[in-house]
This record gives structure tokens, sequence and C-alpha cells, in this order.
């Protein structure tokens, strides 16, 4: 298909442009979705991208008399960034309940799931939730034609070797197969897991469910080129859907 007169700008799909949905445990199924809005063509950019997933644990509790310290074992093994401090990044603890909300600060992180917290209040009741990256089942990310016969994977692998990798360095960052792949209106882009875990992403505000300001770590970044589709050719859809491997 003839392109090169088509404008197009670099652009990046990031979580806040996805639907977030809660995961199904064990079945494969979607945590964020993105449709390509009416007169819009996307294409899947030759750049590094970014993605991160971390579940969440809460914990409830009553401190003893004197009881100053507790230690938590996650339900999942930390699948730890290197690049990143364990305390605080690869982890992170939030308080609940006493209230106000409040992220806590003093706990120690020690390799696969064990967290201890310090400075808490003797006869107290308290309620944690945990956040962290984790490292149990695979994530891939998928392209659905407008009708749904037709999707193909552009991206997949472990959960636990996406969490892991250095991001930042160009001789391992993530990249996107199918590049130059056409993603015309309608069509949809799904990021989807396979996972005993609930997975959590990053919301600058809502605070529930799949979604927590708190869980900074977890993020989707896709680099994308964007074109208006009444530049394109008639037939483009017909063209975008040869273009994916399998049917559905």
């Amino acid at each position: 298909m003839e392109d090169n007169i088509i404008p197009r700008k670099l652009g990046r799909l990031e979580t806040s442009d996805f639907v977030i949905t809660p995961n199904q445990i064990n079945y494969e199924s979607e945590i964020a979705t993105y449709v390509v809005p009416a007169q819009r063509v996307i294409e899947i950019a030759d750049k590094f991208m970014g993605l991160k997933l971390m579940t969440g644990d809460r914990v409830t509790f009553t401190t003893g008399v004197g009881e100053t310290t507790r230690t938590l074992t996650l339900t999942h093994n930390i699948a730890r960034d290197a690049l990143i401090p364990l305390v605080g990044q690869n982890v992170i603890v939030v308080r609940r309940t006493p209230t106000p909300v409040l992220e806590w600060t003093t706990f120690t992180v020690t390799e696969p799931r064990t967290v201890v917290l310090t400075g808490l209040l003797a006869s107290t009741a308290y309620v944690f939730d945990v956040y962290y990256l984790f490292g149990v089942g695979s994530v891939n990310i998928s392209v659905i034609s407008a009708d749904e016969q037709v999707r193909t994977k552009i991206f997949e692998r472990s959960i636990r070797s996406v969490n892991m990798i250095n991001q930042e360095d160009t001789r391992m960052g993530l990249r996107a197969g199918m590049i130059g792949l056409v993603i015309p209106e309608r069509f949809r882009i799904q990021v989807r897991v396979i996972t005993p875990a609930s997975v959590i992403l990053h919301h600058p505000t809502a605070d529930i469910g799949a979604k927590s300001p708190f869980a900074r770590e977890s993020f989707i970044e896709l680099p994308i080129y964007i074109s208006n589709q009444l530049d394109w050719p008639e037939g483009t859809e017909d063209f975008a859907k040869q273009q994916t491997a399998a049917i559905v």
C-alpha cells in the first residue's frame, strides 16, 4: 500500500489512554483496552516500549502488647528490577487503617517475598496494602479487528522477564513485534495476562480494584505513529486485516 505521502507523527499510548479492567485469575483476560478513535490510523513504531505490572496483597492484623514490628509474607515472589530501589518502588506499602491513608516508609524487604514493617503502634488494628512487582504468569499485547474476526499478538513474554528487565538498556529494552502494523479506526489494542495474581495498574486518582495511584511502577507505554484515516486510500481496513497473523 502506498504510504509515502501520508503525514504521520510519533506518539505513545500510555496507561491513561487505556480502559483498565480487573483480570480473571488464571485465565487469559484483558487488563487494558484501547480502541482506535474514528478517522485515525496508528502504526506500531520501531521504538522501545515500556511495560511493568504490579500486584497487591491486603494484610489485616492487630499488634500485641509491646509489638512494634510485624513480618509479612507476600503471596507471590518479587520480580526485582535492579534499576530501582527495593523499598519504595519494587515494593510499595500503604496503610489503610488507622486513617488517614498514607504510604508507609519504615519497612525492609528480603527476597523472595518477605516484608518487615517497623514503627507500628502496639495494641493497634491495622490494614495494609502491599504493591509489588511480581513474577508469575505471562503477558501479551494483541490487536483485534473491529469485527473481531482477526487478531494478532504483537508482544508476548513472561511477566517475570518484563518486570525484571532493564528497560533503559538499549541492548535489552522491550520492542513490540510486527513493526509498521496498520491499526485503523475501531480496531482494539489489548494488554492481556494469564496469571494467578490480580494485576493493578497505576492511575493518578482512582484507588479501587485494578487501579491505584500507589502502583507507580505498573504502567504501559507503547510507541506508535499516528495519522488521519482520510489520508489513506480505500481498503485500509482490509489491508490491516491481511497483515494479521491469525484468525479467531
